[in-house]
This record gives structure tokens, sequence and C-alpha cells, in this order.
């Protein structure tokens, strides 16, 4: 079966590029050093597009609305949306709405389904599905003082809790609290902050296992293994604890044996369950794995980083990722065969 997203590109004119790049920010982008614009909240799988491939750009960004020569998006069969966060960007979100109204191609991560991925929507429409545990997440605007620990027994948590504020990443947090008199501390005044159940992922070794994968249409990704001795794992353990241990390498490296990760078979199945609750077209899933090989959620949204590959040339296996990784979001945009 042929892939049905394909498109047939002989009508489109000579100078037309078959894909239009969409992003953009609530804040004004800054100039990088190395020329362009850069803004947060933006997803980063842009640079998985082939180098043959042509296409056009429109920035969204408030200092760029008024430009001239701007790209009409009925020009290109496929727009590839990458305003990702809807906590950081939802005013450019609804102008993404709006320059698409009544387009009639594909478009790639809907602005409209991205609006549904807050973290605390997410933790709603995910919870129910077999083999993964959702910890309870409440979200709450302008706490006042007392309200965080009231808005937390209602729904029901378990101390401890993490907290956080809403539109960060990269394991940003408030702090990690085990009373209400400490929950109220760190979560009061002027923002909204999410407050999560924390679940105790730790390895029987002692460690913590964070893994992540990626969707592309409608294939899986498995991006990386990230080992800490500390339960907020990021990215940056891996050159702090992982770069001298090559037993833990070796881990990562035999789930890479397959582009989707060698797996047991019940968790690929509850990733697919997740795919098709989200509702998006490409999106990462950062989830770690319980005593009994269930899933346990950590996030998953459209804005979470594909790259860099490569942190250190002892990592250089996570290189082979680009392959598959490319190959499955070019036939998501339905350019299996090439865009010229």
């Amino acid at each position: 079966m042929g892939n049905p997203w394909a498109y047939d590109f002989s009508a489109i004119g000579q100078r037309s590029a078959p894909l239009l790049i969409i992003h953009g920010s609530d804040v004004d982008a800054f100039s990088k050093q190395q020329g362009g614009f850069k803004v947060g909240g933006n997803s980063d799988i842009y640079q998985l597009i082939p180098e043959t491939m042509r296409f056009d750009q429109l920035n969204l960004s408030k200092q760029f609305l008024k430009a001239e020569g701007r790209p009409d998006p009925a020009r290109y069969p496929v727009v590839l949306n990458l305003v990702t966060d809807p906590d950081q960007h939802p005013r450019t979100l609804l102008r993404v709405q709006k320059v698409l109204r009544g387009y009639k191609g594909r478009v790639i991560n809907r602005p409209d389904a991205l609006l549904r991925t807050t973290r605390d929507q997410v933790a709603k429409r995910l919870t129910g599905i077999p083999c993964l545990r959702v910890p309870k997440l409440i979200r709450l605007r302008n706490p006042k003082p007392g309200a965080a620990s009231a808005a937390s027994q209602r729904a029901g948590q378990s101390f401890p809790l993490i907290v956080r504020l809403a539109g960060t990443h990269t394991g940003k947090i408030v702090g990690i609290v085990k009373t209400p008199d400490e929950l109220d501390a760190a979560a009061v005044g002027t923002g909204e902050f999410l407050v999560i159940e924390f679940v105790d992922f730790r390895s029987n070794d002692g460690l913590y296992r964070k893994y992540r994968f990626w969707s592309f249409g409608d294939r899986t990704i498995f991006r990386h293994l990230i080992i800490s001795d500390q339960w907020n794992v990021h990215v940056s353990e891996r050159m702090r604890l992982m770069l001298d241990r090559p037993d833990l390498m070796e881990e990562e490296q035999r789930l890479l044996t397959r582009p989707d990760g060698a797996f047991p078979g019940e968790v690929h199945a509850t990733f697919d369950a997740v795919k098709t609750r989200m509702g998006l077209d490409f999106f990462g899933m950062d989830f770690a794995l319980d005593a009994e090989g269930r899933i346990i959620l950590f996030e998953a949204n459209a804005t979470m980083n594909f790259f860099p590959l490569e942190p250190h040339l002892k990592f250089s296996y996570l290189g082979k990722l680009r392959g598959p990784a490319q190959e499955a979001f070019t036939a998501m945009l339905g350019f299996e065969g090439g865009s010229e």
C-alpha cells in the first residue's frame, strides 16, 4: 500500500517549493550570531529536512507580522507547523489558525490540536490507557495562600509532589514538596503552576532511567535512554554520569538495535494508544518503566528537543538515529520520493 499522504508534485510551478514551514513566538524572536532568528516553544525537527528538499518559511513572531511578500499557504500542498507550545505561544497558535483558515492542503500538527496539549490536558486525555500510569496533575493560576494544598486535596493527590511553572521544559522545576505547608509556600503568587504527583521510578541498582519515544506520522523512533543517580533526569546527566559508564551506554545501545526501540510489545502497544489519543502528527514522550514493565508518563508534547544527536564522541552511536528519523519525518510529510 502506498503512502496515503504522498503528493504529486508535477503540477507545482517550477519556482514553488512544495513545503511551507510556519514558526513564530508570542515574544520577539532574537537574532542568532550565525544569522537568522531563534524563538522558544518551536520544534527543532526542521533539522531532519533533507538537503534536497525545497521549502519556504513564514515567521509569525510579532515583529514580522507586517512583513511584505509573505508566502500564501494556498500555494503549498503541505504546511509544517513548528509553533508547538500552547503555554508559551497561545496567541501565535491562534495566528496560525487564522492564516490557515480555508487552507485545503495538509497541515502537519494543526494549531487546534496543539492548543489541546498543555500538560494538564494531556494528563486527562491519556488517563485510562492500559499499562500507562499517569501521575495526578492539577494546574493553578495565580494561587492565593493556602489554595494549592486545598486544590491538591480535592484532586486526591498524594505527597510528595513536584511543583513547576507551566510552559517550562528541560527539567526546570520550582521544587519537590512533602507536606501541604511546603506546597502552599512553593505554589503561590503570580503565574500558572503545575502540581504533579511524584512517582519513585528508581531501578533496583539505585539509578533513574528516562526514556524518550518520538512519533512521526504512524512511525515510532526511539530517541534515547538517559540514566541518572538523581530523580530529575535531564540530558546533562549523559555527560555527568553516563560518559564514564560503558555499561550504561551499552544498555542504551541495546535499545537502539531497532529504530523504534527494542522494547517488549506491551510498551509499543501502549505508545500506539498514546499516539491515537494525542491527535498529533509528531510529538515526543518521556517516560519511565516500573518494576512490572508499565509506562510511567512524564510528559508528551511536540516541543521537546530531538537534537543534538551526538554530544560527545563516546555517544557517536546516536548518529544512527538520523537516517530512520529522517525517513519517518519525510514519510510523514508525504515526500518519500523527494520534493524535486
